[in-house]
């Protein structure tokens, strides 16, 4: 078995890399059977802004093994860069193959993060897809002095692939404080995941999805909770992408 071997470009200093759905599903699965753990997160603007105004969640950021574009900006910053990145890849679209192949192979699934039942209801949803799955979940309202409780309950499961929805920052700080204690060989960032895969939030229409756009329709579901991060966030993230194709193109002058 050989470990898929994948350059990467950097949006923002945050290294993204290349890689097809497809590369993705198999590189996780690789790494199931592999010693040691894991860890993959989905970068999208809001990512990008946070590892650029927080040096301590960027470096936690860039500790992970694999930074998949799980935004369409994304890919967009990375063909305005020069470099192109084979698609977006939506944490949404890869839970399901993920899920399938889990259940081929034998692969335990545990989901972690959001409010109480969504994860359970994710679980049964995703069992129902895929005949044979052994998953399991908890809700990420865990008080601190439960949470000895909950990673002991993730390593009674013995989970091959652990998915932490619990937001961003939270989420990549909570996997880097515990990715040890778990012994799980792969971990997955997902932010309100299973809020879709439950079926309590419904997908964005196909077009809005394949034009980039799946943004706005989450924003219409949610403006409370994400207008600040779009509506000042996508701004703030286009300038500071500017910033960096400007000084790129000045470094490449001076040379």
């Amino acid at each position: 078995m050989t470990t898929i071997q994948f350059d990467h470009v950097r949006v923002l200093d945050v290294p993204v890399h290349r890689l097809t759905s497809d590369q993705v599903v198999e590189t996780i699965m690789e790494w199931t059977s592999l010693p040691g753990s894991r860890v993959a997160v989905g970068v999208n603007a809001a990512v990008c802004n946070l590892a650029a105004e927080d040096r301590t969640f960027r470096t936690v950021l860039i500790r992970a093994d694999l930074l998949y574009p799980d935004g369409q900006s994304i890919v967009w910053a990375a063909r305005l860069l020069g470099v192109g990145l084979p698609e977006r890849i939506a944490t949404t679209d890869l839970v399901n193959p993920l899920a399938a192949v889990s259940a081929q192979r034998g692969k335990r699934i545990f989901l972690y993060g959001s409010a109480p039942g969504v994860a359970e209801r994710a679980a049964a949803r995703l069992r129902a897809s895929a005949p044979g799955l052994l998953i399991d979940g908890h809700d990420g309202y865990t008080a601190p002095d439960q949470m000895r409780h909950v990673i002991d309950q993730i390593k009674a499961f013995s989970p091959d692939i652990l998915f932490v929805g619990l937001g961003d920052p939270l989420q990549q700080h909570w996997i880097d404080a515990h990715r040890h204690q778990l012994n799980v060989p792969v971990i997955l960032t997902c932010g309100g995941l299973f809020d879709w895969t439950s079926g309590d939030n419904r997908r964005a229409p196909r077009w809005m999805l394949s034009s980039g756009f799946e943004w706005l329709w989450r924003l219409m579901l949610e403006p409370g909770r994400l207008a600040s991060r779009y509506l000042i966030g996508n701004p703030v993230f286009l300038f500071r992408l500017a910033r960096q194709i400007v000084r790129r193109q000045a470094q490449a002058t001076r040379s």
